[in-house]
């Protein structure tokens, strides 16, 4: 009986002892493994690492050109600077200049931009009947677009868009506030320079860097 007793106990330290064990190889797992795990339970947005090779314009294709698209981290000597050498837009992440980077897709908004660029240049795939919103005046910098019927709750740009380009048929209703809420205005026209719009009831104030929702009727 006594045997028995001895072996019990001594089966049951050695549970003890090794279960510790276990937990921590687990917990010191290697980060990249962990992020793999992560990112297949779906826990983490996809990563991209995308070159620019001989310091030439390379393109890097991603699965949804609507994904929010954020720089995570510098991987050449070269600076990655959004609009400047690196951006996205309709055919993708977009590396100028020797920049290579990992850049992360977030999910688009459902009130986000049907697509946008981050860096310099006209835009591509315009809608045939819709709007583009720009960070500059004369419709340059970055810019996001928009189809006609779009209803968008809070702007990409908030409250850094200076020019508005119409395409079509469409008609622009601006908000200075998010969720079509403040001082509003239509347009059926482009505006190259919103500075030049001056805003309702306060004619001292415009237009410039002052969007935060709008509508394209």
């Amino acid at each position: 009986m006594k045997s028995s007793y001895f072996w019990i106990a001594f089966a049951t330290f050695l549970v003890c002892l090794l279960t510790p064990v276990r937990a921590a190889a687990q917990f010191n797992r290697p980060p990249d493994d962990q992020r793999r795990d992560d990112q297949r339970r779906g826990d983490q947005p996809p990563t991209i690492v995308c070159e620019s090779r001989h310091h030439r314009l390379q393109y890097c294709a991603v699965g949804d050109p609507r994904a929010e698209v954020v720089m995570v981290q510098q991987l050449s000597n070269e600076q990655c600077v959004r609009g400047q050498t690196w951006g996205n837009d309709a055919k993708g992440i977009w590396v100028d200049r020797g920049c290579r980077a990992s850049f992360q897709l977030r999910p688009s908004r459902a009130d986000g931009p049907g697509w946008w660029n981050s860096g310099p240049g006209r835009p591509r795939n315009l809608p045939s009947s819709g709007a583009c919103f720009f960070k500059n005046v004369n419709f340059s910098g970055e810019y996001f677009c928009r189809d006609r019927g779009s209803n968008i709750g809070q702007v990409a740009l908030d409250d850094e868009i200076s020019s508005i380009q119409i395409y079509g048929r469409a008609r622009v209703t601006i908000y200075k506030d998010p969720g079509f809420n403040g001082p509003q205005a239509t347009t059926d026209r482009s505006i190259p320079d919103l500075h030049q719009w001056r805003m309702p009831n306060n004619p001292n104030l415009n237009w410039d860097n002052r969007i935060s929702s709008a509508r394209i009727d």
